[in-house]
């Protein structure tokens, strides 16, 4: 018997050693090779876009700017450089982790209402964000922008520094006046995307030229949207958050009775041009309403993966658009990115 036994295992020990070798990330088929499919994760895994793969995350609203979550990959084309990809991967958004800076105007026209904008954050920190998967920043801004708290994976961090937010406090002099700084909401943002969103500790948990993590990004931004700052136009800031893929959502709350009415076409302008939502909140139960909004929103994106088909070359700036095929949808994602 045991004899047996091992010319079994010998036999099975020649096969192998006769088969033919295959090599990594090639499939036989037919007695020749072919280029393997990427493996897909399981549905609860992160998505890993490997060298040679693009992945995009966008979100898609309809005629009358709602978010539509109902889609499936037959409604896309994905085109890089002009060229149509073929589609590998496509998730709704919910799986990735979430990249969010949370932005607070702390000038003076925000300042009765910075209690009540803390505690709503609180709730909202709770709602959207799942330790050990998603990162959060919180920052605030007037005339300059101050880092409270940097990308963290640690939603007691967020919270502490949430609390430790108060609201400007400017030199005043014997006649009681202060220096105008101002408030500069488009530089803000601006700051945000390139320092935070898209900043050293963003691309460290995002990955290099190599295996690279799918992930959405976005902006949540409390402020009454005046401006009067800001050295960015707000076309060139929206240019730059939609190039990057960053999705921004803004509440615009103010003290109408000292300081005016919240300008609603700028937030709404600034939030549609990035595929995101503004908000007006009229009291506090309604601001964590709105809050509850954002993440059901937030909910409703997609991912496509794609191995680009153009020529390859040095590094450069590529294209990208995703097109639905139902016209009377618009689509809003990350339009370029350099190749490595």
């Amino acid at each position: 018997m045991r004899g047996f036994v091992r010319v079994f295992w010998f036999g099975l020990l020649a096969l192998w050693m006769a088969a033919p070798p295959i090599r990594p990330g090639l499939a036989q088929e037919g007695g020749r090779l072919r280029s393997a499919p990427p493996v897909l994760p399981d549905a609860g895994d992160d998505i890993a876009i490997v060298a040679d793969s693009r992945g995009v995350v966008f979100s898609v609203v309809d005629e009358r700017g709602r978010i539509v979550s109902n889609l499936r990959e037959q409604d896309f084309e994905i085109y890089e450089d002009g060229r149509r990809q073929t589609i590998d991967l496509f998730r709704t958004g919910n799986d990735l982790p979430l990249m969010l800076a949370v932005l607070i105007d702390v000038s003076d026209s925000q300042a009765s209402l910075l209690p009540a904008e803390k505690r709503a954050v609180d709730v909202f920190f709770d709602a959207f964000f799942r330790s050990g998967k998603d990162y959060g920043a919180l920052l605030t801004f007037s005339g300059e922008v101050r880092l409270a708290n940097g990308l963290s994976g640690h939603l007691k961090s967020l919270k502490t520094a949430l609390g430790r937010i108060e609201r400007e406090q400017r030199f005043r002099d014997e006649d009681n006046a202060t220096p105008s700084l101002g408030t500069a909401l488009y530089d803000a943002l601006d700051i945000t995307a390139r320092e935070t969103l898209d900043g050293r500790t963003a691309r460290r948990v995002i990955g290099g030229s190599g295996t690279r993590r799918a992930i959405r990004r976005a902006i949540c931004v409390l402020t009454d949207g005046r401006d009067t700052a800001s050295q960015l136009p707000p076309e060139r800031v929206a240019t730059n958050l939609r190039r990057r893929g960053i999705v921004v959502y803004a509440l615009g709350m103010g003290d109408r009775f000292r300081f005016g009415d919240v300008d609603r076409d700028a937030l709404e302008q600034l939030c549609a041009a990035t595929g995101g939502r503004a908000f007006f909140p009229t009291d506090e139960a309604d601001l964590e309403r709105s809050f509850k909004r954002i993440v059901d929103d937030l909910s409703g994106q997609y991912i496509a993966l794609y191995r680009p088909t153009g020529p390859p070359g040095t590094a450069r700036q590529r294209t990208v658009e995703v097109r639905p095929r139902d016209r009377r949808l618009r689509v809003f994602s990350q339009t370029e990115y350099t190749a490595d």
